[in-house]
């Protein structure tokens, strides 16, 4: 399995992660709706709660997968996504880790500042971001590259002590990087990976390589 330093090397150029072929199928969940006073603003990594909606989908989506086996839940430190992660862990009887390599992107000087600001005062390099997203790092956070960096490593580790299927609960951004990496989709056009609040993907880890079985979904299939 290639070490963390490596990951660089293996994204650029773009192809799909070769996977390790054990036949395990791995459940990525984003995280429910934030608290009203966060809707709006460049949170990434801040460590912010859900709202009272985002709790009850939390809870509601944790209760269609209940039984579902999962060998282990592992989840982002934030809060938001740790609720999550522990709602899954108690319904589907399955232990749960937590990991700050899952945390959201860290948005530098733009974290906690309104949407509608960095907009108004930094629309191109807002645009630099989704043509470059693999290495922009002008406001001083994180580029997607950071991000793949310290989250797939936590899905290898898993996947190799636990098997599967797994459950991974955490963020927009992580979700999409590490579909794009499994698969080999260009860091400027993984924006096209939808995973909704409170919805799934889940990725095989097949004899032939990763393959996306299901995504922006709210129910395993039956």
């Amino acid at each position: 399995m290639p070490q963390a330093s490596a990951l660089r090397e293996l994204a650029r150029p773009r192809r799909a992660h070769p996977g390790y072929r054990t036949g395990h199928f791995v459940w990525i969940f984003r995280h429910g709706e934030v608290a009203e006073e966060f809707q709006g603003l460049a949170y990434g990594g801040m460590d912010v709660p859900l709202s009272a909606h985002g709790q009850r989908d939390s809870i509601a989506l944790a209760e269609r997968f209940r039984g579902v086996p999962f060998k282990a839940v592992i989840a982002s430190s934030l809060v938001r996504a740790r609720t999550l992660g522990e709602l899954l862990a108690s319904a589907c009887g399955a232990p749960l880790e937590t990991s700050p390599g899952l945390v959201e992107i860290y948005r530098g000087r733009w974290q906690g500042r309104p949407m509608r600001e960095l907009l108004e005062h930094h629309e191109r390099e807002l645009a630099a971001i989704y043509d470059d997203p693999w290495n922009f790092a002008g406001h001083g956070g994180e580029t997607d590259a950071d991000v793949l960096a310290r989250s797939w490593p936590v899905l290898e580790s898993a996947l190799a002590r636990h098997g599967g299927p797994l459950a991974i609960a955490c963020h927009y951004n992580v979700v999409r990087n590490l579909i794009a990496h499994a698969l080999g989709i260009e860091p400027n056009a993984s924006f096209r990976v939808r995973i909704d609040l409170t919805a799934a993907a889940l990725l095989h880890d097949s004899p032939s390589g990763w393959r996306l079985m299901r995504s922006n979904v709210r129910a395993p299939a039956h």
